[in-house]
């Protein structure tokens, strides 16, 4: 019975070669998106949870206390109920002799690993530098390899970073660094740092689904903070600190331990945060413990990878509609063309087939269409790969994945898509009378009127996603082209090759740099900061008897005409004044007790002087600890997702972390870039060149926006694809049911576009439905995604409207074939047997 059902489910399927080759490529589609989506779903859940101990490994974290995010005005989003644990905002590093401390006191805690990413280093070989990224080098607790599942090519785990100067490399730097040679027993310079390392160790590259990137790992003591660190005990907080509990360790019953433990160890440092703010009464300080392995789902500063759960649902939710959709399409299309398959119906009925047989030979046919479907999807999938790995910002690779997991996805879904497609039409068919059927010999009509509901719900969804598309585009638009108070365009930020200790390095080449520019044609102006964008420090400061953060800015001379930002009251930062760069020295009186002090000259944003009540300018500022003597015009300090906040800039030392150099307008870029690299070389004696553009570096703030607007319009897109498959479905239905009141109107004198407006009128009335029910649910989200931004755009009518203009062109492109097909038809043949 199955082998006869299959060949009548493959005959009927290639009879119909053109609704066919529509359920293959709407069903495919999906198919394919929903691939795509589960592999990069599976492989954020596979994220730090490879490890032998994985359920033992806990991240420690402590409740805000120094300022900075308050948990309680987190901004909501449609899916913050399903992550709030994800959301909370916490310190993640910790004292530095705190993990030393919980594995004294708590015998529960197996191991204890601190760990600290270098900043800006730079890794010499021979005659040879290398620039490496930030987390590319940490230095760890000698019993790293034990408590990680990393493992070592060469070396012993237990001994390996047992003494200050050994070093373990990543496969890829030894070979990077020594080429094919044996790395053991050799040396690096780690000039930033000023170590002088030997290899001890290779350890195999780090897995893609790890956290931690590491290349270089350096033993924690070797720091040149670490015993300065541990003198400073909990009024300092550098390290990560991630504890491995002993196997069967009750972590309710650890946490409460810990959090008594926690109050007495943390007792001073809250004791002196409260006498900051006096007037608001602090929050209980808690020590968290969050599993490593969920870790990477918390955003949180000095956790190298995060993985955005809301961007998770969201993505299924996408899923989600586009399946239903295709199955929805499904349905219409295979409704559309049962009706001429009626007859058979009826003989098989009269013949003595049943409804469960009738039902089953359907089912058959869908989900045989459901398999071949899938199977086209997965090849698409693969095609596509690169591209959607493009749009999630991912590196996903097929072969990362074993054939028995795709398989049985692939399975999973092939079953979802059949039962979802296959028994509503089943179902349905069987249900009809052999009478009905049979008399005349004609085809049996079916009401449209659920085709039309379903229809609906789909242009519903896709309209959504058309108005959410048009307004996230006009967001990024009105991000890219917002004036953000400086001139950003063709400047180039170096960063300085020399550490921080190399002060009269660092200021000899700013010097020589500073000479090269202005003898160089192409190039306009330099200046140099500690920072980069969206670098600065942030101090506490006791304005009215309330805590305030306020962004500490260390800047060259000339920072504020370099980037062309007005001086709106006062003065600007000059030579011809001395005590600019000058230290001040403040008398107890001069200053506001349990409160930060800049202590020099200062020129403050419009924002800190109006907080500050607009004080006299050139006397010291007792709130500030400093002399204000300038107010520049406000501008962004980060990104426009943040509002501008409380700042003051200051001349602190020779300020020479990065060089700022504008290029001329009108310049050609790569040559400049060229003859800049190659004077750096001559200046520098080939040492890094670290650079990057800024308007680059503030158009990567809004990465994961771009990427989320890319797969919005990807989304929409093959939405809209679909659901015109379904009105071109529901077209043929209704044009079928129909076509002998078509073949009367013809004879009695319609003209084709009078048939034309006839038969499209009822799909422009859906599609003004579905925007009707569209344009709030819209609205309401599109509210909720702009709220991430401090400064944003007003969805206004054109966008609706111009959505409203899309869904009723796409409608009548869809329906056109049918209707137009059916209004040129001769009625000879619709009124033959009448």
């Amino acid at each position: 019975m199955l082998k006869i059902n299959l060949k009548l489910a493959l005959r009927n399927i290639l009879r119909n070669k053109l609704y066919t080759a529509i359920n293959i490529i709407g069903l495919g589609v999906a198919s394919a998106f929903c691939i795509l989506v589960y592999l990069y779903v599976k492989n954020e859940r596979s994220f730090d949870s490879f490890h032998n101990d994985n359920a033992s490994l806990f991240r420690v974290e402590e409740s805000q206390i120094f300022g900075g995010n308050d948990n309680d005005k987190q901004k909501k989003s449609f899916f913050s109920f399903l992550t709030t644990d994800a959301d909370q905002q916490n310190m993640i590093t910790t004292p530095l002799p705190f993990g030393i401390d919980l594995k004294k006191n708590f015998p529960e805690v197996e191991g204890a690993v601190r760990i600290k990413t270098g900043y800006d280093p730079i890794v010499r070989i021979g005659n040879q530098s290398f620039k490496e990224k930030d987390n590319a080098v940490a230095y760890v607790d000698a019993n790293f390899f034990q408590v990680f599942n990393y493992p070592l090519l060469e070396g012993n785990k237990a001994s390996v970073l047992s003494s200050i100067n050994q070093v373990v490399l990543s496969q890829r730097m030894a070979k990077k660094y020594f080429g094919n040679a044996d790395p053991i027993g050799k040396t690096i310079n780690i000039t930033s740092d000023k170590l002088l390392l030997t290899v001890s160790g290779v350890a195999k590259d780090f897995p893609q689904n790890s956290s931690f990137q590491y290349d270089i790992l350096i033993p924690v003591q070797a720091d040149s903070y670490y015993l300065r660190g541990m003198a400073q005990g909990t009024n300092s907080f550098s390290h990560l600190l991630i504890i491995k509990l002993a196997h069967g360790t009750n972590e309710a019953a650890f946490q409460r331990k810990l959090d008594a433990f926690s109050k007495q160890y943390f007792k001073t440092l809250v004791e002196s945060m409260a006498k900051i703010d006096p007037k608001n009464k602090p929050k209980p300080f808690q020590v968290y413990l969050r599993p490593f392995a969920q870790a990477h789902y918390n955003q949180s500063d000095g956790w190298d990878h995060y993985t955005d759960l809301k961007n998770i649902y969201q993505l299924i939710c996408l899923t989600v509609v586009i399946l239903l959709i295709a199955c929805l399409n499904y349905i219409l299309l295979t409704l559309t063309s049962a009706i001429s398959r009626s007859q058979d119906v009826g003989v098989r009925k009269t013949i003595g087939a049943n409804r469960k047989q009738i039902v089953f030979q359907y089912y058959i046919e869908t989900q045989l269409l459901a398999v071949i479907a899938v199977i086209t999807g997965f090849f698409i999938a693969v095609l596509c790969l690169p591209f959607f790995n493009g749009l999630i910002g991912s590196d996903l690779s097929i072969n990362s994945f074993s054939v028995t997991d795709i398989g049985s996805m692939m399975f999973a879904l092939a079953v979802a898509l059949g039962l979802l497609a296959g028994v509503y039409p089943a179902l349905a068919m069987s249900g009809l009378k052999p009478l009905n059927i049979m008399r005349s010999f004609s085809a049996y009509k079916i009401s449209p009127g659920l085709s039309k509901s379903l229809v609906v719900l789909q242009y519903t969804i896709c309209i959504v996603l058309v108005i959410s598309a048009l307004v996230i585009n006009k967001q990024m638009r009105f991000l890219n082209d917002a004036d953000m108070g400086f001139d950003k365009d063709q400047v180039v930020v170096l960063q300085n090759p020399y550490g921080w200790d190399d002060k009269q390095e660092r200021s000899s080449l700013k010097a020589r740099l500073t000479q090269f520019v202005a003898d160089q044609p192409y190039l306009q102006d330099i200046t140099s900061t500690y920072f980069n964008f969206g670098g600065y420090n942030t101090n506490g400061f006791t304005l009215d008897g309330k805590h305030v953060d306020v962004h500490d800015m260390n800047v060259d001379f000339n920072y504020f005409t370099f980037n062309k930002i007005p001086i709106v009251k006062g003065r600007n930062f000059s030579t011809a004044f001395s005590g600019d760069s000058a230290k001040i020295k403040l008398t107890h009186d001069q200053v506001t007790a349990h409160s930060s002090e800049a202590g020099h000259n200062i020129v403050v944003n419009e924002t800190l002087y109006n907080l500050l009540g607009k004080p006299k300018l050139d006397v010291v500022n007792r709130e500030l600890g400093g002399v204000i003597v300038g107010v520049c015009k406000d501008y962004n300090v980060d990104d426009l997702t943040k509002k501008i906040e409380p700042t003051y800039h200051e001349i602190q030392g020779n300020p020479a972390g990065y060089f700022w150099i504008k290029i001329k307008p009108g310049q050609n870029i790569p040559q400049a870039m060229d003859k800049l690299q190659a004077g750096w070389n001559k200046l520098t004696g080939n040492l890094p060149f670290s650079y990057s553009f800024m308007d680059q570096d503030v158009a990567k703030g809004y990465d994961a926006y771009k990427r989320w607007m890319s797969t919005i319009t990807t989304s929409c897109i093959l939405a809209i694809l679909i659901a015109c498959l379904g009105l071109f479905g529901l077209s043929g239905l209704t044009t079928l049911n129909r076509t002998k009141e078509i073949g009367i109107r013809k004879v009695l004198g319609a003209s084709v576009s009078n048939l034309f407006v006839l038969l499209n009128r009822g799909t422009l009335y859906l599609a003004a439905g579905s925007f009707v029910i569209a344009a709030p649910i819209a609205f309401y989200l599109v509210q909720q995604w702009l709220d991430n931004f401090a400064y944003r755009i007003k969805p206004d009518w054109l966008l609706f409207t111009a959505a409203g203009a899309i869904a009723m062109l796409t409608a009548i492109i869809a329906v056109s074939y049918h209707t137009i097909r059916a209004a040129v038809a001769n009625p000879v043949n619709s009124l033959r047997n009448e």
